[in-house]
C-alpha cells in the first residue's frame, strides 16, 4: 500500500536520483544533526527521491505550492 503525502518542494533537504544514495545521506544528516524524523519520497515527476523533515507535511493540496509526493522510507 502505497503513502501519499504533501510537501512543499522548497522544504526539501536534498534531491537525490537514487534511492539508495537517499537513504543513505538521509540517514547520515539525521545522525550528524540529531534531526527529527525524516521522509524518504519519490517525486511527482517519478524521476528523483527528496528528503524531508517528516513535520513539514502539509495537509493538502490546496497549500500554496504543495506537490504530492510518494513516500518510500521514514527514517
Amino acid at each position: 500500500m502505497e503513502t501519499r503525502i504533501f510537501f512543499n518542494p522548497g522544504d526539501s533537504i536534498a534531491n537525490i536520483h537514487d534511492y539508495n544514495e537517499a537513504v543513505r545521506k538521509g540517514q547520515i544528516f539525521k545522525k550528524e544533526r540529531q534531526a527529527d524524523d525524516l521522509v524518504i519520497a519519490k517525486g511527482p515527476d517519478d524521476e528523483e527521491y527528496a528528503i524531508f523533515y517528516a513535520k513539514d507535511a502539509k495537509p493538502d493540496a490546496s497549500t500554496k505550492n504543495a506537490k504530492q509526493y510518494q513516500v518510500q522510507r521514514k527514517l
